[in-house]
């Protein structure tokens, strides 16, 4: 039976179960009323008992496929890892020839798109695992300006063709260490640096830090002077699994890998944008010696 002939038929002997109700109230104990009013609550009781089942292996099934996608896919995304991480250290060793600066240049964008591709395949593995096979490497004090400025050097390559585009950098020196992993942090610059370089072709990216709430934590704003975002796709850009067929050129991970890591240690992030007036992404991480635990 399918589920509209199922759940109109449910609804048929409701209704006619709330009519006898009402006609027992005139016809007391009849049995042959009472029979009928048994045989009625008994045809409702099977037809709930079939729906059940229905939906319940309906629930068993779309379980077994999801299982068989997250098979599939952790298959498929380490097959990509084994042949870029062969390119990169070919690369590697062709960078250390004797090359023109020219050469250079070209040799370290390949590099970086590589690297890129590898912190994709590495946030898409973070968020597909579930919460029992995730395995979370023990927080460590990490010093957030060199981190930042690291990351911030290795995007430059990425705004050679962009002329009217700057990287500025404002973190103060003497920023507390804060509770984190350095690896995860560095992907998470990488990925919001390389949102902000996508979506902005002039101006300036800025990345600011001050510490806030009493000098428990380090708010970290990243802000660029691009397109801006529709506010109505704010809510939903931090969610890899957004539905949001709008926005076709990204796929949500590197967002939804930055969120998942900020507040699995307890941070927080959020954004503010305005439509051709630029974007700004918050971030902030507890500060070590308040948080060691």
């Amino acid at each position: 039976m399918t589920e509209g002939l199922s759940l109109e038929k449910i609804r048929s002997l409701e209704s006619r179960i709330q009519e006898l109700s009402q006609e027992g109230e005139r016809r007391g104990s009849d049995p042959m009323f009472q029979s009928l009013l048994n045989n009625t609550l008994r045809l409702l009781a099977q037809e709930r008992a079939k729906e059940l089942q229905r939906v319940s292996d309906l629930y068993r099934e779309n379980l077994r496929q999801l299982e068989m996608h997250k098979r599939r896919m952790a298959v498929t995304v380490h097959d990509l890892k084994a042949p870029i991480t062969v390119s990169l250290l070919n690369l590697e060793l062709v960078q250390m020839e004797e090359s023109s600066d020219q050469v250079s240049f070209y040799l370290s964008g390949v590099r970086r798109e590589l690297e890129f591709m590898l912190d994709t395949i590495a946030n898409l593995l973070d968020l597909e695992r579930s919460p029992g096979e995730q395995v979370e490497p023990v927080p460590e004090p990490v010093s957030l300006g060199p981190l930042v400025r690291s990351a911030m050097e290795r995007m430059r390559v990425l705004i050679q063709d962009k002329p009217e585009l700057a990287l500025v950098e404002a973190l103060s020196d003497d920023l507390p260490p804060v509770k984190g992993h350095a690896h995860r942090f560095t992907r998470v610059f990488n990925n919001l640096l390389s949102n902000a370089i996508k979506y902005t072709e002039k101006g300036e990216i800025r990345v600011q830090a001050a510490k806030v709430h009493g000098d428990t934590a380090v708010r970290v704003e990243v802000q660029d002077s691009g397109q801006g975002i529709d506010p109505a796709r704010i809510p939903h850009l931090f969610n890899y699994y957004r539905g949001d067929e709008e926005r076709i050129d990204s796929s949500g991970i590197g967002l939804a890998f930055v969120k998942q890591t900020v507040e699995s240690l307890g941070g927080r992030v959020w954004l503010e944008s305005v439509r051709g007036e630029g974007t700004r992404v918050f971030l902030e991480f507890q500060i070590w010696a308040f948080n060691k635990d």
